[in-house]
């Protein structure tokens, strides 16, 4: 059988059956792959990252993953067709052409970044600490605004410092952080993303990956919210329209840190700190991250921890959850991009997310309820 194979193809099949019992392979001329069905085996895992290694110094990758295999017998030969519902399959591809760099004098990330610190900076200037709050209770606004800049700033910077750190330790490629600016007086900026330049090797990877970038971020969220709070502003109710505070749906994780400063009490307003809506943005944030939805990284979690399908049906909930916080823009934008690139896929989708990472995923399902902009409404009931 392996006379219908060349090239650097030829040397595909020794190697798969230096790691693996082979029952059946077939090749994919349209897609340039050639598949394997392979005996189950108790080390799969090391087994499948050690073939990875050999793979990739002949510029070749593997993908392995439980589906139905079907063999293709050539019609000169009179072999019973097989078929397999449920079997381990490895599919063997040459990895794509690198594409040569462009020069860029000002690389996109870095101009990136001074933007978004441009209009975070102005905004917390000539915005926030403009404000009828502002011009009775802060002394130093140029202060404030550097203190305000540096914590929105450090928030997303942590998240994606997170990701970053994360892949490194697996041997990922990533980008620096994209940051992406927003309009001054709404939301000054709509957070950061990374660029992962090469596959996620197992489960456990994409997991981990995924899920250190939200904890990274909401601890600094955390933190940037208690003093936040503590320079934050109680007033009477019936003194509140005298400073126009901003109405925003809190999250319990957040009126946590204020009741940490005393800043919870009935028949009074918390008049907003910019650095208190700093750490407001970092809850919405880290529940936008922690929904099990699409790519975002609480999709990659769930992705990681139940397959295919409950990913899919979460994707939708998550979706649902969006529109009754009336968060339709970004409803929408999942909604529609899951439709195009429903996931990501590790290398090994054969061995299962481990044990204690299944519990974390729980865990950040919790945080993401924690971080969620609850309706005051609820809160009321809830206090």
């Amino acid at each position: 059988m392996a006379t219908i194979l060349n090239g650097d193809y030829a040397r595909v099949v020794p190697l798969v059956s230096s790691f693996f019992t082979i029952k059946d392979f077939q090749r994919n001329a349209s897609e340039g792959t050639v598949q394997f069905l392979i005996a189950e085996s108790s080390n799969f895992s090391s087994k499948f990252q050690a073939l990875l290694g050999k793979l990739g110094k002949a510029d070749m990758v593997a993908f392995a993953k439980r589906s139905k295999y079907v063999s293709r017998p050539m019609p000169t030969l009179t072999s019973v067709r097989l078929s397999v519902d449920d079997g381990v399959v490895i599919t063997v591809a040459r990895l794509p052409k690198q594409k040569a760099k462009a020069k860029n004098w000002l690389p996109v990330p870095l101009f990136l970044f001074m933007a978004t610190v441009a209009v975070v900076f102005f905004d917390g200037l000539f915005v926030r600490s403009q404000s009828a709050f502002a011009n009775e209770f802060i002394q130093d606004p140029f202060l404030l605004t550097a203190i305000y800049t540096l914590s929105l700033m450090g928030i997303l910077g942590i998240h994606e410092l997170g990701h970053m750190l994360a892949a490194r330790k697996y041997g990922i490629r990533a980008s620096w952080p994209y940051f992406i600016p927003g309009v001054p007086g709404l939301i000054p900026t709509f957070g950061a993303m990374i660029q992962i330049k090469s596959n996620m090797t197992s489960r456990n990877v994409l997991f981990d990956v995924g899920i250190a970038g939200p904890l990274a971020g909401l601890i600094v969220t955390v933190i940037v919210s208690i003093y936040g709070s503590s320079i934050s502003v109680l007033i009477p109710a019936d003194q509140a329209e005298r400073f126009e505070p901003i109405q925003f749906n809190l999250s319990l994780l957040m009126l946590t840190t204020m009741d940490l400063t005393g800043n919870v009490m009935q028949n009074t307003v918390l008049v907003m700190s910019p650095v208190l809506f700093a750490a407001w943005i970092g809850f919405l944030i880290t529940f936008l991250n922690l929904l099990p939805a699409w790519q975002l990284d609480g999709g990659h979690l769930a992705r990681s921890a139940l397959g295919v399908r409950p990913h899919r049906v979460l994707t939708y909930a998550s979706v649902a959850i969006l529109f009754v916080l009336r968060f339709y823009p970004m409803a929408l934008l999942v909604l529609f991009f899951s439709m195009r690139a429903p996931e990501s896929t590790p290398l090994d989708d054969v061995t299962p997310l481990s044990q204690g990472r299944k519990a974390l995923f729980v865990v950040a399902l919790g945080l993401a309820v924690l971080c969620a902009p609850i309706p005051s409404e609820f809160v009321r009931f809830l206090l």
